[in-house]
């Protein structure tokens, strides 16, 4: 929420600023009764777990004090999708980077599927992760065989909000399976795997994929500036691909691109390679990729009618890449 600081006015006391004072006191906990604020013209249900939080932000916290969280997640066409997991990546005032765990029920269960069937979730953190300076949520499906790429969305944190709500839905994209998939045979032997729309990862072993390499799907995505991981983009315009890869796996063993030449590139030009963020993501340098963040790791070259990483430069992590001059 916003508008002025509690105490503060700033000329004619009109509607608007009154209930902006009002949902104010409710933030932190002195008012209960605020309308609910929306995602996308989509209001969030009533969450029980919610009703006797404590908001009060500790006035020792310097960054943003979130006792809690709602939001909603959908899938490619925009239906909600249930049964998803949501964990919350935390950067801490205090220096500590916390990703949470999902919930457990009344009995020790943990609780994996955390939306419900309209998509919808919330969340309360634990009183000792909740002085904030940045937040990204990780949505993943678990299901055999993958149905979806697991996504980051970077969250825009309301400062006058204990309870924050997602100002969008985070969107999970549906991902297929390859167009050809050698037999695992010898899991030290390198080969190619291509993939939906003219994607090949190149020189996969299959040891090195931890299990999952029976498992991997791959689905272009449009050059949307809505994503989640584009709205801090600097580079949107000369963005020629994306695509996402599922299931999320770092390799042990460096894994080469090879993607379609759809914008009729010279023989020769280079563009520049980029990844989605996530969990221990590794540029070839080492140097990680923050959670969320989509940024560049590499170069790929015009080679005939392809675009071929170039010698060194390798996936960082099986999550959404892309590419652009």
């Amino acid at each position: 929420m916003s508008g002025a600081r509690l105490g503060e006015t700033s000329g004619p006391v009109d509607r608007t600023q009154c209930m902006r004072f009002v949902c104010a006191l409710a933030a932190v906990g002195l008012l209960a009764g605020c309308p609910a604020r929306e995602i996308d013209g989509n209001p969030p249900p009533h969450f029980a777990i919610l009703d006797d939080l404590d908001r009060t932000p500790d006035p020792a916290c310097e960054g943003h004090w979130v006792a809690g969280i709602r939001g909603r997640v959908i899938d490619a066409r925009g239906a909600g999708v249930a049964g998803a997991t949501v964990q919350h990546c935390l950067r801490l005032t205090d220096g500590r980077f916390v990703c949470t765990s999902p919930p457990t029920a009344a009995d020790g269960t943990v609780q994996l599927e955390m939306t419900d069937d309209a998509g919808w979730y919330a969340y309360v953190f634990d009183p000792e992760v909740r002085c904030v300076d940045e937040l990204t949520v990780r949505v993943l499906r678990r299901s055999m065989p993958t149905r979806y790429a697991t996504a980051y969305c970077p969250v825009e944190l309301d400062p006058d909000a204990a309870v924050q709500l997602l100002p969008h839905p985070a969107v999970l994209h549906p991902v297929d399976e390859p167009s050809a998939l050698p037999p695992p045979g010898d899991e030290a032997a390198p080969r190619d795997v291509a993939l939906p729309d003219g994607v090949t990862l190149t020189d996969v072993v299959p040891g090195a994929l931890y299990g999952d390499y029976e498992a991997l799907r791959g689905a272009s995505l449009p050059t949307d500036p809505n994503h989640c991981f584009l709205r801090s983009f600097e580079n949107l315009e000369t963005l020629l691909g994306l695509y996402a890869l599922a299931p999320e796996v770092e390799s042990a063993e460096p894994i080469g691109l090879r993607l379609p030449n759809d914008a009729d590139l010279a023989e020769g030009s280079t563009v520049t390679l980029y990844a989605l963020g996530g969990l221990a993501t590794l540029r070839p340098d080492g140097e990680a990729i923050p959670e969320g963040a989509f940024q560049a790791f590499g170069t790929a070259t015009v080679v005939g009618d392809v675009l071929v990483s170039d010698p060194g430069v390798a996936l960082p992590a099986t999550s959404v890449i892309g590419w652009g001059r």
